[in-house]
């Protein structure tokens, strides 16, 4: 036996519909939305095989409206965005285990995760550069040129070496935290000296950004 609604059921459905679609919002006002305008460029095709976009925003790093300045900005994003991966290629070793983590594709994420935060540091880094300069800061200039040559290097070295034992592995791993600090205190402690004893950055001798 076939059941069928009348006519004047399926009319309520179809309006109440209608109408509550009218009242709530298909997306949440809390939520910001990207314009197309504001998608970010597409980094060079001959840099590294499979690039992703930079990615500009600090909203996961330092949350907006943020109280603090671009260069404490970039100090933390050093450290999270080395973290992320981290455990990112933790995770690759538990699922595969730690001797068979570099074979194959199994080594896929952590690799991805490595060209991402590459891709997504240099925005923090020049606006970074950008807050020394009206600072008139030379020496902080200087030791965030060099912090960033210290995690490019670091966020370099989450491939296993051959022969490597699973002790020596962590302990290379976490050694780059040590440096982060240091050089971060450097930072902050040329962003408090003297101003009479700063130097402007256009003023500052042999200063070489560096581009990995």
């Amino acid at each position: 036996m076939q059941y069928r609604f009348p006519l004047y059921v399926c009319l309520a459905f179809f309006l109440g519909g209608i109408a509550w679609s009218r009242a709530v919002p298909l997306t949440d006002p809390e939520i910001p939305t990207v314009s197309a305008s504001k998608s970010p460029q597409s980094v060079s095709q001959d840099s590294e095989p499979h690039d992703v976009l930079p990615q500009p925003s600090a909203d996961f790093v330092c949350p907006h409206p943020s109280k603090i300045g671009a260069i404490e900005c970039f100090l933390d994003a050093v450290e999270h965005l080395y973290t992320v991966c981290r455990q990112v290629k933790s995770i690759e070793q538990i699922e595969f285990g730690f001797d068979k983590a570099e074979e194959g594709t199994n080594n896929l994420k952590s690799e991805f995760c490595r060209r991402k935060q590459k891709a997504s540091l240099p925005s923090y880094f020049e606006a970074a550069l950008r807050e020394a300069q009206v600072m008139s800061s030379c020496e902080a200039a200087f030791v965030l040129n060099d912090l960033y040559v210290v995690w490019s290097v670091a966020i370099a070295g989450f491939r296993q070496y051959s022969n490597e034992t699973e002790a020596e592995y962590r302990l290379r791993i976490a050694a780059p935290y040590s440096a982060f600090a240091a050089y971060s205190q450097q930072v902050r402690d040329a962003l408090a000296a003297d101003p009479g004893q700063q130097r402007p950055v256009q003023d500052c001798p042999n200063l070489t950004v560096f581009k990995p």
